[in-house]
């Protein structure tokens, strides 16, 4: 994106524990790329303040890189799709249940509380599943509008 350079530049500008503009954050989640590099900068603050203590040396850089580009392998989601399919039909069935077993209570305030707190759940759930793979739909997104469909 032709913002790459701006954005990065007014991340980098900010002061350790500064909050991140609005700005910032919004392309930070649409653009992989500038995602990837906050994540390889945060890695190398982190490895790099660990060998502090020691003194800089060749051979402590070397370690430090070594450690980021370890820890990029690891970068995958851990959850499989199979787990957060299980789960969503889990918080289907909690809520089915909750139907079947509220129908014949006559409090419209407990009625009323169960469902909020389902609806909760699954507002949770939503957005920790689209939390977690933030990169599949950011490449979906970028293909469905690089792509257009041709209406007739």
């Amino acid at each position: 994106m032709k913002n790459c350079g701006a954005t990065m530049e007014k991340y980098l500008s900010l002061d350790k524990g500064e909050r991140i503009p609005l700005s910032v954050t919004f392309h930070l989640l649409i653009c992989e790329r500038c995602r990837n590099e906050v994540r390889f900068f945060r890695k190398a603050e982190t490895a790099a303040a660990s060998n502090a203590q020691v003194g800089i040396t060749d051979k402590s850089i070397s370690a430090v890189m070594e450690k980021i580009y370890a820890s990029e392998e690891h970068l995958e989601n851990k959850v499989s799709l199979s787990k957060w399919i299980i789960c969503g039909i889990a918080i289907i069935a909690m809520f089915l249940a909750a139907a079947f077993f509220l129908h014949g209570i006559s409090s419209n305030a407990l009625r009323i509380c169960i469902y909020t707190e389902l609806a909760v759940l699954i507002t949770v759930y939503c957005a920790l599943f689209i939390r977690s793979n933030m990169d599949f739909f950011v490449k979906l997104i970028n293909a469905k509008i690089s792509s257009p469909s041709i209406s007739k």
